[in-house]
């Protein structure tokens, strides 16, 4: 799966609508699935926010990010040789980190919820940008028909 995303609030959205579809498409828990969705989600989610400084309901900052600023996803299903499959799905953005301005109490629980939903998630901030990878659960193999 691969997807180019706007920076703007409307990137969670897309990314979640296109995540829960091709999870189901490769046959994904809805459990598993949730979590997932909810993971990238909030990764996308911070990409907008403090990758490129677009504020919730804040038209100015929404104003600031430009067209060729962009956040990448990319999907992949991962099997091993037992059958036993994860999800892996990798959100990047070219911005510069840009702390909230302003932190109150139901703010600042992104990377909790990411690594609740995901049973590894490895981040890496550089000059050019910022790298998520969220990692499933390991699933066992789909049944080849439905039961």
């Amino acid at each position: 799966m691969e997807a180019v995303l706007p920076a703007d609030w409307v990137a969670p959205s897309i990314a979640r609508d296109r995540v829960r579809l091709w999870l189901t498409a490769h046959r994904w828990s809805p459990a598993h699935r949730q979590d997932l969705v909810l993971a990238i989600s909030e990764a996308v989610s911070n990409s907008v926010e403090h990758g490129y400084g677009v504020c919730a309901g804040n038209a100015i900052s929404a104003a600031l990010a430009t067209p060729s600023d962009t956040i990448e996803l990319y999907g992949q299903v991962i099997t091993n040789r037992d059958g036993v499959r994860r999800a892996e799905f990798t959100i990047r953005d070219y911005g510069r980190w840009t702390p909230p301005t302003v932190l109150g109490d139901k703010r600042g629980h992104g990377m909790t919820l990411m690594r609740a939903c995901a049973d590894e998630v490895i981040i890496d901030h550089t000059a050019d940008g910022t790298t998520v990878v969220l990692r499933s659960r390991p699933l066992p193999r789909p049944p080849l028909w439905p039961v």
